[in-house]
């Protein structure tokens, strides 16, 4: 894809070099029609690299005006009356009263119930399971304030909106932006293609190529200048006789059209084969990935039927029977729930319970074996309370339960 893309640029680069070349030469000539000359003259303060940077520039600052304008708007303020972009938010899940909520009260650093009554809500509307999102705004002494509470549907529905309209305005103006460089080009270049078809057509009917051969290194381009040059006047009036038939303008549309459809085929096939990669890699991770948490379920499940021992306390390293212990020690005297994650990476090992106070993860890596082996050894790379999960996240979709005996 590179190499294409290098290959791409270096072609434009040598067209955009040939026209200059050709526009400057020609312009010069004695007795050229006065069109022609206007046209080419015009075309020569033509500088692509710097309409470029034109477009660039363009684009940049109608994207800024566009986020500081459109993007400076709280879709959120005409429901709430409070703008709640950048507010913290905090998950809350309705309990299976019906009739109140749990949530990680920032404040405390732990979960605590509330009514629906008292935030606001219906009950009748919701039920068990129902999740909302809730903003809020850390004040001066360092505590935050509930703002807001909206179901989290509803949350999905504002933000989707609002994020699709920010990227449809960005998109228009890259669009516009793209047009307006291809209409400005076209503008100052489109004459070349017609006359570089005319240069075709005469160097091969008055065997320019026979005296200005490729093999001497000179292009189409270059050998009709060299031609030029020996008599500038009669090569004017024989360029000038030199005219694509209609059916000759029809082959080179039909050619250039097939250019373009083929350029398109190529790429669909490039993002096929990259999708079907894409897809066939992602089936082969999943099964992978299946195969791992197998085998780490296994393992954990002779470590809760106590079939292996830890490695004790001298180790700083834990086994499959270590990762249960710690588990088991985070919420003592409770039965706890665990949800296992794996990848070829680490292994993950979440707990809650009943009581729904917190929710607790340790990743391990390994460090000696691979994940999944019986004696594979691992380090507790990170073991902290989430702010992002809920109790009820791993409740409703639990891996097993460690039951206090």
């Amino acid at each position: 894809m590179q190499l294409a893309t290098a290959m791409n640029l270096r072609k434009a680069m040598d067209e955009e070099a040939k026209r200059e070349r050709f526009a400057s030469w020609y312009s010069t000539l004695p007795g050229i029609p006065a069109h022609e000359k206007e046209i080419i003259e015009r075309s020569l303060k033509y500088n692509v690299w710097k309409e470029l940077i034109k477009l660039i520039v363009v684009y940049m600052i109608l994207s800024l005006v566009w986020f500081f304008g459109v993007g400076q708007y709280d879709p959120f303020e005409s429901v709430t009356g409070y703008k709640l972009i950048g507010k913290k938010g905090v998950t809350a899940v309705v309990q299976e009263d019906g009739e109140s909520l749990r949530l990680k009260d920032p404040n405390k650093g732990e979960h605590v119930s509330y009514t629906l009554a008292e935030l606001g809500l219906d009950p009748v509307k919701y039920s068990y399971g129902s999740r909302f999102q809730t903003y809020w705004e850390k004040e001066e002494n360092g505590k935050y304030q509930l703002l807001a509470v909206l179901p989290e549907k509803q949350v999905s529905k504002i933000e989707g909106l609002y994020y699709g309209v920010m990227g449809v305005g960005y998109f228009a103006i890259l669009i516009g932006s793209l047009c307006a460089f291809f209409m400005r080009r076209k503008k100052y270049t489109g004459w070349f293609l017609p006359f570089y078809y005319r240069l075709e057509k005469f160097y091969s009917e008055y065997g320019v190529w026979q005296k200005y051969s490729v093999e001497r290194g000179y292009d189409t381009v270059d050998a009709v200048i060299a031609y030029g040059n020996e008599n500038p006047a009669y090569f004017v009036k024989e360029f000038s006789n030199v005219h694509l038939t209609k059916e000759e303008e029809k082959k080179k549309r039909s050619k250039l059209v097939m250019v373009w459809l083929t350029s398109i085929a190529v790429m669909a096939g490039i993002i096929l084969v990259i999708s079907l990669h894409v897809s066939i890699t992602s089936e082969i991770e999943r099964r992978q990935n299946e195969a791992r948490t197998a085998a780490v379920l296994e393992n954990l499940q002779d470590a809760i039927e106590e079939k292996t021992p830890g490695l004790g306390d001298e180790s700083e390293y834990y086994n499959y029977a270590d990762m249960i212990d710690r588990a088991k020690d985070t919420f003592p005297e409770e039965d706890v729930y665990y949800k296992l994650q794996t990848t070829e990476d680490y292994v993950t090992i979440i707990v809650t319970t009943k009581k729904k106070q917190n929710v607790c993860f340790d990743r391990y890596v390994p460090v000696q074996g691979s994940i999944g082996d019986a004696d594979a050894e691992y380090k507790l790379e990170i073991a902290m309370v989430s702010d992002a999960m809920q109790p009820d996240d791993i409740l409703h979709n639990y891996t097993g339960i460690l039951s206090v005996k």
